[in-house]
C-alpha cells in the first residue's frame, strides 16, 4: 500500500524533531485548559461571590494573581493540608509560606497583606462613625483594630467627652495567650492625648471572649486609678478567636457616673 507523501515526510523527520514537535502540542493544550479554568473561576466568583467556594479555592482564585503561569490547585491544597484552613493559612508567617512548594516572596506576601488590607477596609468604613456612642460602635471598632492580629494584644481608646475618638494606642503585645496590662503606660497616653474618656480592649486569638479574674481584678484597679484624675474608663471590651466580643460594662453594670 502506498504511504502519503506527508507520511513519508513525518518518517524521514529526525525522531527529537518529532518529539520536539509532540511535546509543544502537549504543553499548549495544557495551557489551554489552564487558561480556561482560571476563566472558569472567575466567571464563578462574578456571578456568585465566594459564598460557594471551598478555601483550597479561595487560595487557589487568589493565588492566580500573584503567580499567573502556575497551576495553583495543587499549591493550595498543599497550604491547607500546611496550616489546616483559610485563616492559618493567611495568619502564617511569610517563612513558613514559602516553605511550601510553589509559593515565591512575591506570592507570600500577597496573602500576608490581604488580612491587613481587611483591616485597614474595615477602619476606613468606620471613619463615618468617629463618635463611638454605643457598645456595639465600640465592638465593631475593637474587632476591625484586633481581627488580623495574632498575638494577645492591649488597646487602648482615647476618646473626647462627646466620644469622638482621639486616639488608639498600643498598650503591649504578648503571646498568642498573654498580653500584660500596662497601668503607667495607660495612664501616660491618657494624660498626653487629654483624653477625658478611654476604653480598653485585648484580644483572646486562641480562645472566646471572656474576662479572666485577672481581667477583672486589674481593670478595677485601673478604674479607681483613672477616677482619681477626672479620667473615665467606659469599658473594657475583649475579642474573641470567632470574632465574638463582650464588654465588662455590660457584663458588670458599671454606671455613667
Amino acid at each position: 500500500m502506498e504511504q502519503s507523501k506527508k507520511e513519508i515526510q513525518n518518517l524521514k523527520q529526525p525522531a527529537d524533531k518529532q518529539n520536539v514537535s509532540n511535546s509543544d502540542t502537549a504543553v499548549s493544550k495544557k495551557k489551554h485548559s489552564h487558561a480556561g479554568h482560571r476563566e472558569r473561576m472567575r466567571l464563578r466568583f462574578q456571578k456568585s461571590g465566594l459564598e460557594s467556594f471551598q478555601p483550597h479555592e479561595i487560595l487557589e482564585l487568589l493565588l492566580f494573581y500573584a503567580l499567573p503561569r502556575v497551576d495553583t490547585n495543587p499549591i493550595a491544597h498543599d497550604l491547607i493540608a500546611e496550616f489546616h484552613s483559610l485563616s492559618g493559612v493567611l495568619d502564617a508567617d511569610i517563612q513558613d509560606l514559602k516553605r511550601i512548594k510553589g509559593i515565591s516572596e512575591n506570592a507570600a506576601i500577597f496573602l500576608k497583606l490581604l488580612p491587613q488590607l481587611c483591616q485597614q477596609y474595615q477602619l476606613d468604613k468606620l471613619r463615618e462613625h468617629v463618635a463611638l456612642d454605643s457598645t456595639q460602635k465600640l465592638c465593631a471598632y475593637v474587632q476591625a483594630q484586633l481581627s488580623a492580629t495574632v498575638e494577645e494584644k492591649v488597646l487602648l481608646l482615647c476618646l473626647d467627652e462627646h466620644l469622638h475618638l482621639l486616639h488608639c494606642e498600643t498598650i503591649s503585645t504578648g503571646t498568642a495567650q498573654r498580653a500584660a496590662l500596662d497601668t503607667h503606660r495607660i495612664v501616660e497616653c491618657a494624660i498626653r492625648m487629654r483624653s477625658s474618656r478611654v476604653v480598653l480592649a485585648h484580644n483572646h486569638p486562641q480562645g472566646q471572649a471572656a474576662f479572666s479574674d485577672a481581667d477583672l481584678f486589674a481593670t478595677q484597679q485601673l478604674r479607681r486609678i483613672l477616677d482619681s484624675m477626672q479620667i473615665q474608663l467606659l469599658d473594657h471590651i475583649v475579642l474573641g478567636k470567632q470574632g465574638d466580643t463582650i464588654s465588662m460594662r455590660q457584663v458588670m453594670g458599671w454606671s455613667d457616673s
